[in-house]
């Protein structure tokens, strides 16, 4: 059995962000990570900018887990799955051991959403969710001419945009009318299927994947509408759904993720979360910036000094070379009004109240440095 001032389930960007803020306000705390992966130190957003860069997987890797450790005088255990949380006696069952806590932080992420599909396509379905998601990918592709992305979302867009720049014939195939539906405006939103498309990337919006058979490792694809396609790969990007078997088994709320306070405190005592298996005050935040800001807040309360999180506008920069795009959506509840100005690529969108308010924006191509201007017009979304 070892024992730990903090305990963090979860190595990636949230719980090495938080392990990093923690030694800098305490040089002496006992810390440990556990990983489910290897625990190697890496930007996971940049995956999706991989391909065309042919990058391996080990290209992204900064530090090793046996590095974080060392720099940040911490232990890391990779490869070790946590299995139960027991709260009242502050302890973790892993599959390494028991492990005591006086803090517990869940920096457990999320996972993609697995859509129901048909039986020809096993095999050929993937995702890409972190390294070891990503070299499989890689491998899968050599050899391959056709892929195709399900899913017109943040993901499924940058995926295309690089898998297309990369040289594969991509098809995108989503629910949605258009790419990034709940980023863009349809004028834009058409505006980016245009530009992917003169990349030679193929859209199938408003469908999905009726029947598929195999034929001489190609799949035969029916789309519900009755169009009909081929591929030879499948990278499903239909979003992600936060982790949270452990919280729910010890009895912590949950909702659209482990719902936390403004301090990320959970509802049993002791325990914590951030990053994106958690739910903030209502928002479910899968970004960088509200990571970052989550980890030195949290840090500051776990050292002694309680301290409320607070977000800005945060606006959405889409890695997509095709268009750039910088989007702050307003959310379903407020009423109001697109206008635009701009011509070509460069386009300032404004979703506005009757009385003027700004209720968010999307800048693309030139426009998109006034992103920080138009975020500083709106009020903080957790003061």
């Amino acid at each position: 059995m070892t024992h730990y001032q903090t305990l963090i389930i979860g190595a990636g960007y949230a719980g090495y962000s938080l392990a990093k803020e923690l030694r800098k306000l305490d040089p002496n705390r006992s810390i440990c990570l556990l990983s489910q992966d290897s625990a190697d130190y890496y930007s996971k957003p940049l995956l999706s900018n991989g391909f065309s860069k042919q990058k391996s997987a080990a290209d992204f890797i900064q530090k090793t887990a046996a590095q974080m450790a060392t720099e940040l005088n911490i232990e890391v255990k990779p490869y070790c799955n946590a299995e139960h949380i027991d709260a009242e006696l502050h302890q973790v069952q892993t599959d390494q051991g028991l492990i005591f806590y006086q803090q517990l932080v869940l920096a457990t992420g999320a996972s993609p959403v697995k859509l129901p599909l048909p039986t020809a396509t096993e095999g050929f379905v993937k995702s890409v969710n972190d390294l070891a998601d990503y070299q499989r990918f890689l491998q899968h592709s050599q050899s391959k001419q056709k892929i195709t992305v399900l899913g017109a979302g943040l993901v499924g867009i940058e995926y295309a945009n690089d898998l297309a720049t990369a040289g594969f014939q991509v098809s995108v195939i989503a629910l949605e009318q258009q790419p990034l539906a709940q980023l863009l405006p349809p004028q834009l939103g058409e505006l980016l299927q245009q530009q992917l498309k003169a990349l030679g990337v193929e859209f199938f919006c408003g469908t999905s994947i009726a029947a598929a058979e195999l034929e001489a490792q190609q799949l035969n694809i029916l789309l519900t509408d009755g169009r009909k396609m081929e591929t030879e790969l499948i990278l499903s990007a239909a979003g992600l759904q936060p982790n949270m078997r452990l919280a729910k088994q010890a009895d912590i709320d949950c909702g659209r993720g482990i719902k936390v306070n403004e301090r990320l405190a959970t509802s049993v005592a002791d325990i914590y979360a951030l990053g994106d298996c958690a739910e903030i005050c209502g928002f479910n935040l899968m970004y960088i910036q509200p990571i970052t800001l989550s980890a030195k807040a949290l840090a500051l309360t776990l050292t002694g000094t309680s301290t409320k999180v607070q977000f800005p506008v945060m606006p959405v920069i889409v890695k997509s070379p095709a268009l750039a795009i910088v989007s702050w959506p307003a959310t379903k509840e407020q009423q109001g009004e697109w206008s635009f100005t701009g011509q070509g690529l460069d386009w300032q969108a404004r979703f506005q109240s009757s009385s003027g308010a700004l209720l968010g924006f999307v800048l693309t191509g030139k426009m998109v440095a006034q992103r920080l201007r138009l975020a500083k017009e709106m009020p903080a979304l957790i003061a």
